[in-house]
């Protein structure tokens, strides 16, 4: 059908809409006492034919005419309005209590808190933190449509003030504001090489929109996005051989945006390797960012620790750095055994750190950065950033800013890219049975 032609409805065909539920206004609560609500009752009925302003006994139930006192209406009467409208809720107060302010700044709690999606491929539901968004842009020299990795995973890595200045705003925490605080101006996404140029369009698309109007500037989400869990073995095999997997992630989408440019689009078949780099480069160039600052102590966000017995000492304590093979590196030959870990068979799993009569953060995860990040982004970690090429185990704070936040979700989100889930036993094999 050609776009341009309108689609005319009759009236025998013309759906008919419900008609909409009234909705309750509410008031301030200060607009429904009773000297305001008869102030305003008296300022509407105006004059009498002598010029003196009607007055109204609320008591008595009448009001004073030229012609004496005559009874009111319900409508006028202050009780029978205060009883029909509603009050306004007061804006919540500051949290207090040291629970709430914890709950508030705990990266786990707000990533279980973001909107729920489904994963097409697996048919798992999950809050969006654990998924993956990939979005359809247009290649800027081809100007055919091409899959890349969404803006969710990293906005608001970079701190907006001094790395130095705590920014907690409540209001921007909030994950469906997020995406309306960017919407007129988004920071581009990292560009990684030449061979990405389509991974990173919606990059290149912004740095040549800067002489245009800001009406024909790109919305910060992409009209037709989708959901995949974020796990590097499924994003990889949505570009493999069988194609079965990326007719399944994109047969989800319907509507209206499911044009035909996009039935005829391109997934790269490195796509996995890809997004990791990705991830990988922006947890750096936070790192860095955070621990080569210029303003106030070196271990306001990043703090050395010479053994793991010394974490426990550390306040505002979110997160373990573990980088085995520091110049000035502690923990000794038991440094393995010092955490508890689950996860791959390789031992590349989830690891945590027990901190015993801590009343919170008695847990605290633990990243194995060289792991984690790779051997690249490594080196350029402990080339930039004296705290980790002099040292082996780091404790990452909790600072009530974004940014902070933000880069503490980041690194879960890579350990959980990364670690391999054991594969689950069959129904009929002798082991579910033993399960079971």
């Amino acid at each position: 059908m050609n776009r341009n032609t309108a689609l005319r409805l009759t009236r025998s065909s013309a759906p008919k809409v419900a008609r909409q539920p009234r909705r309750w206004a509410s008031y301030d609560r200060a607009s429904l006492t009773h000297d305001a609500l008869l102030e305003k009752v008296e300022a509407g009925l105006g004059e009498d034919g002598d010029g003196r302003p009607l007055k109204i006994d609320a008591d008595a139930k009448t009001v004073s005419t030229a012609a004496g006192r005559l009874p009111i209406s319900p409508l006028f009467d202050p009780a029978w309005m205060k009883a029909r409208r509603r009050v306004q809720k007061a804006e919540p107060g500051p949290r207090l209590g040291r629970f709430r302010l914890k709950l508030a700044n705990n990266p786990f709690a707000r990533a279980l808190v973001t909107p729920l999606r489904k994963c097409a491929n697996t048919g798992a539901t999950l809050p969006r933190y654990f998924l993956q968004d990939f979005e359809l842009v247009k290649h800027p020299e081809t100007g055919k449509g091409w899959w890349a990795p969404g803006p969710l995973s990293f906005d608001f890595m970079q701190p907006t003030k001094r790395p130095d200045e705590a920014q907690l705003d409540e209001a921007r925490l909030d994950e469906a504001r997020l995406d309306e605080a960017q919407a007129a101006e988004a920071p581009p996404a990292p560009e990684m090489t030449q061979a990405m140029a389509a991974v990173t369009a919606q990059a290149q698309a912004q740095e040549g929109a800067s002489s245009e109007t800001a009406g024909e500037k790109r919305p910060h989400r992409a009209p037709v996005t989708t959901y995949t869990l974020s796990k590097k073995a499924v994003v990889g095999a949505i570009g493999g051989p069988n194609r079965k997997f990326f007719a399944m992630m994109t047969g989800i989408r319907t509507g209206m945006a499911m044009g035909a440019e996009t039935r005829d689009t391109v997934w790269r078949p490195d796509m996995g390797d890809i997004l990791l780099r990705m991830m990988r480069r922006e947890a750096v160039d936070a790192l860095i960012t955070r621990t080569t600052r210029e303003h106030g102590p070196e271990e306001r966000f990043v703090e050395a620790c010479a053994r793991w017995e010394d974490v426990a000492g550390v306040k505002l304590r979110g997160c373990v750095l573990w980088l085995p093979g520091a110049a000035g590196g502690g923990g000794g030959d038991g440094s393995r055994d010092a955490v508890a870990g689950s996860g791959s068979g390789s031992g590349r799993g989830y690891a945590t750190l027990d901190v015993p009569g801590a009343k919170y953060g008695r847990k605290m995860p633990v990243y194995d950065l060289g792991w984690l990040l790779g051997e690249e982004e490594t080196r350029r970690l402990r080339e930039a950033a004296a705290v980790f090429r002099d040292n082996e185990i780091l404790v990452m704070k909790q600072w009530p800013s974004i940014s902070a936040m933000r880069l503490h979700l980041l690194l879960w989100r890579l350990q959980g890219y990364l670690v391999e889930s054991p594969p689950r036993p069959r129904m009929g094999s002798k082991q579910g049975r033993e399960g079971r």
